[in-house]
């Protein structure tokens, strides 16, 4: 079986670009999905920035047949993937529009996976990670990619004050929620999760959903696993 990296770096009739190390990230990102896949469950990949579709093509080639693979793109010209069969479709519109993408997640239904390689403005990869996230598959995968581009003075374009750092970099804390409520007792935190009682307050609803948050040279990835409250086991 063909790694992430064989595929790309294979001929094929779409073209793109990514970074050379991108290649092995995918490969040890994307395996548990592909292993879902050959167990008889279809991935959904969902990649914003479709260029000439060679990373579609290759999320095709790599997740097999039944998986469903759709892009976006500001680009009308980026529908020729999907026409030629390779994608399911190409959505034509801009990423930082929650209706927008709404509408595309009315039609594609849960994401597991969705990669961001679209307008690298520091605005536009928040806000979508915002509009995404939430709507991704319990156990989903979600990408950003360039996010060196926060160095480039032409990717500033931001309403938020804020750039992707900033707002990631401000996850990390928030992947410990429990541990911010006020008047906890230890000894909750002793008991088998599932013997306690009530529900802890104040958790984000972002940061409890990660399980995962990982920085990479010009690339973030967040891991999306199921909440559950914190547990220190007795040896």
């Amino acid at each position: 079986m063909k790694t992430y990296r064989q595929i790309w770096e294979a001929p094929k009739p779409f073209r793109s670009d990514k970074w050379d190390h991108y290649l092995d990230l995918y490969d040890r990102y994307l395996a548990p999905y592909r292993a879902q896949a050959l167990d008889g469950r279809p991935v959904t990949y969902l990649e914003i920035g479709v260029q000439g579709g060679g990373s579609l093509f290759t999320a095709r080639e790599y997740f097999g047949p039944e998986a469903r693979i759709f892009g976006i793109d500001v680009d009308p010209a980026s529908t020729a993937v999907a026409e030629a069969g390779v994608a399911d479709r190409v959505f034509i519109g801009q990423q930082g529009d929650f209706d927008f993408l709404n509408e595309v997640i009315a039609a594609i239904g849960t994401p597991d996976i969705v990669i961001d390689d679209g307008s690298h403005q520091q605005g536009d990869m928040v806000t979508t990670f915002l509009g995404l996230f939430p709507v991704l598959a319990e156990n989903g995968l979600y990408v950003v990619e360039d996010t060196h581009t926060i160095h480039y003075p032409s990717h500033q374009d931001t309403t938020l004050g804020i750039n992707v750092y900033d707002y990631f970099k401000g996850l990390a804390d928030k992947m410990m929620p429990d541990f911010m409520v006020p008047n906890r007792h230890r000894a909750r935190f002793r008991e088998h999760p599932d013997q306690r009682e009530g529900q802890l307050e104040r958790r984000n609803s972002i940061g409890t959903a990660i399980g995962g948050l990982h920085f990479h040279d010009s690339m973030i990835v967040v891991e999306k696993t199921p909440y559950r409250e914190a547990w220190r086991r007795n040896a």
